[in-house]
């Protein structure tokens, strides 16, 4: 009975010892260590770890080039007393229109059907003392095709022969580049350019020195790089035909870029 109850005692002073030793130790980490030696005290205090100093701005970078494809709306519309010879018309001509395209080598992918409509209408008839009425109902046929011409120098003779081969509707004429890679490149690193010297200028400003970068990301305003024109530049080489202006089309993108400071 003795003997257990000495058990109990040397396990609780084993316990109450280590509990000591815990205590203490979590005290000594939680407090600034102080060293003496020849005479000097020094107390070494752990580093705060604060938020990070920074300065973050947005560059802005534009590209322009020379657009290599040209995108045109050509159409043909006919008007009958039938609908029947309405529509034999419109696709006797739109055939013929479609066969011109090719012949200029214009491939089928570059050719879609954009509307397709059929309506009748009935034009007023003046009468005496202002009581007219409504002439013969007439119907009319309208078929459109977009066109995509990967030879800007020859959408003046597309345009030119589509109109002889019959079409009445040509609008819609607009520019782009077929690859804007390198475009979205060259505006992208003027961007970046453009946000180091804006930071720069901050920094300075602010009497700090700039640091290195913490992130970059683009601007994404819409669905992508904003693509702007064409501005309108003489047309150069582009032959006979009607007379033909692609410009230049520019890309603008947006940097948003974070440097620390110093």
């Amino acid at each position: 009975m003795l003997n257990r109850k000495m058990l109990y005692s040397v396990v609780l002073i084993v316990i109450t010892a280590l509990a000591v030793a815990f205590v203490a130790g979590c005290s000594t980490a939680s407090t600034p260590s102080v060293s003496a030696g020849s005479g000097v005290q020094s107390i070494q205090v752990p580093p705060a770890s604060g938020p990070v100093r920074s300065i973050t701005v947005v560059g802005v970078g534009k590209a322009s080039g020379t657009p290599d494809v040209a995108h045109v709306n050509v159409g043909i519309e006919t008007e009958a007393d039938s609908v029947q010879q309405a529509v034999a018309d419109n696709k006797a001509k739109m055939t013929q229109l479609l066969e011109t395209l090719k012949g200029l080598g214009i491939a089928d992918k570059d050719i879609q059907t954009s509307n397709y409509g059929v309506y009748a209408q009935r034009q007023p008839v003046p009468g005496p003392e202002g009581k007219g009425g409504l002439g013969p109902m007439t119907y009319h046929v309208n078929n459109q095709v977009n066109v995509t011409v990967r030879d800007v120098a020859k959408l003046g003779q597309v345009l030119d022969e589509v109109v002889a081969a019959g079409a009445n509707n040509v609008y819609g004429v607009n520019f782009s580049v077929d690859d804007t890679s390198k475009l979205q490149a060259d505006a992208r690193a003027k961007a970046f350019a453009d946000a180091k010297a804006r930071a720069e200028s901050l920094a300075r400003l602010a009497g700090v020195t700039l640091g290195d970068v913490v992130s970059v990301s683009e601007v994404i305003g819409g669905p992508g790089p904003i693509y702007e024109g064409p501005r309108m530049a003489a047309a150069a080489g582009l032959g006979g035909g009607a007379p033909i202006q692609p410009g230049e089309l520019e890309v603008n993108m947006s940097i948003q870029v974070t440097f620390t400071i110093k």
